[in-house]
C-alpha cells in the first residue's frame, strides 16, 4: 500500500511539474508576441472574419528612437484611417478635423496583444500548443484559456522565428469560433518604414481637455457585474446619444469593455444577436429600453440588463 501511495504521489508531482512547465512556455510565447508588435518595424495586411463578413486592413508600425508610430488603414472604402503616435490616437476623417483620443494602442487591433501581462494572467491560463505550417511559415500555437466561465478563450498562432501573430481565433466557452484575425501578408524590417516618416513629423491636433461625464448616473442603478468586471468611473461622453440616454455604464475587466445604455422604451420586442464576438442585447419594457453591447455571452448580457434598477 505504501509503495502504491508513493507511486501516486510521484505521478501527481510529474503532472504538476508538467503543467507548470507548459504554463511557463505559454507565458514566454505571450511575452514574445507582445514584444513583436511593439518593438518591430513591420508592414502587414490582415483580414477579420466574423459571421459571413470579411474586413481587410493594412497595418504599418515603426519605432524610431523613443518614438512609436503605427497606421491602420482599412482596405474597404467605408473605413477610417487610424494613426497612433505614442499615447495619442487619431481618427483621420476626410471631411472633418481628426478626432483625437488617448491610448497606448489602437482599439481596433486585438487588445490582448497590448494589454498589460498582469491583467491577462489574472484572467487566463497560457498553454503552449503544437507547431504547424501557416502561409508557408512555421507557426507555434498559444492557447489562452479563461479561468472563469462565460469568458471567451483565445488561440494564437505565432511566427516561430519572430513571434509575430499570424492568426488569432476568439472562441466561445463551448469552443466555437466567433471571430478570426488572420495575417495575409507580413514584412518585418530593420529599417523604419518610409510610409510613416511624414506622419511621424506631421502637425496634428492635441486632444481636448478631459471633461466630466455628463450623463446622469443617479437615475438608475446597476446591481450586478460579471465576475472580474468593474465600472469605469468616468467613461467618455457619447454626444450622439446625449439627448436620449437616461443612464450609461462602461464596464471593463482590463481586456474587454461592455457598455450598458438605458433609454426610454420604443416598445419593440426584446432582441439578441451577435456580430462576431460582440453581443448586442436589447431588452424592452413598458418604460425602459436597456441595451448591452460587448464581447460577452448573450446570457451575461441578459443578466446585466436584468440588473438595472
Amino acid at each position: 500500500m505504501m509503495r502504491f501511495s508513493g507511486l501516486c504521489s510521484a505521478i501527481v508531482l510529474v503532472v504538476v511539474s508538467g503543467l507548470a512547465q507548459a504554463g511557463q512556455e505559454g507565458w514566454a510565447l505571450f511575452d514574445k508576441v507582445q514584444h513583436a508588435v511593439k518593438q518591430y518595424n513591420f508592414d502587414t495586411s490582415f483580414v477579420v472574419l466574423k459571421g459571413g463578413n470579411a474586413d481587410t486592413y493594412r497595418w504599418i508600425h515603426g519605432v524610431k528612437g523613443q518614438q512609436e508610430i503605427e497606421h491602420l488603414i482599412p482596405l474597404d472604402t467605408s473605413g477610417v484611417d487610424i494613426l497612433r503616435r505614442d499615447a495619442l490616437v487619431y481618427y483621420l476623417l476626410t471631411d472633418k478635423p481628426a478626432f483625437v483620443t488617448r491610448g497606448n494602442s489602437i482599439p481596433e487591433l486585438p487588445a490582448l496583444l497590448f494589454e498589460d501581462k498582469a491583467v491577462i494572467t489574472e484572467l487566463y491560463n497560457a498553454v503552449a500548443g503544437s507547431s504547424s505550417v501557416m502561409s508557408g511559415r512555421s507557426a507555434q500555437l498559444l492557447r489562452l484559456t479563461a479561468k472563469e466561465g462565460g469568458r471567451y478563450h483565445y488561440w494564437l498562432w505565432l511566427d516561430a522565428e519572430t513571434g509575430f501573430p499570424l492568426r488569432i481565433d476568439t472562441l466561445s466557452a463551448q469552443q466555437n469560433a466567433l471571430e478570426r484575425w488572420l495575417v495575409t501578408h507580413m514584412q518585418i524590417s530593420a529599417e523604419f518604414p518610409d510610409t510613416l516618416q511624414a506622419l511621424l513629423v506631421a502637425e496634428l491636433p492635441q486632444p481636448p481637455a478631459v471633461a466630466g461625464h455628463t450623463v446622469p448616473q443617479t437615475a438608475h442603478q446597476l446591481t450586478w457585474l460579471p465576475q472580474g468586471f468593474r465600472q469605469i468611473a468616468e467613461p467618455a461622453d457619447l454626444p450622439q446619444l446625449a439627448d436620449s440616454l437616461l443612464s450609461y455604464w462602461l464596464l471593463s475587466d482590463g481586456l474587454h469593455q461592455v457598455s450598458v445604455f438605458v433609454q426610454d422604451s420604443n416598445r419593440l420586442p426584446t432582441q439578441a444577436f451577435r456580430d462576431g464576438a460582440t453581443t448586442i442585447y436589447v431588452q424592452t419594457g413598458e418604460q425602459l429600453e436597456i441595451t448591452v453591447i460587448g464581447p460577452v455571452s448573450i446570457e451575461i448580457a441578459r443578466q446585466l440588463a436584468a440588473a438595472v434598477r
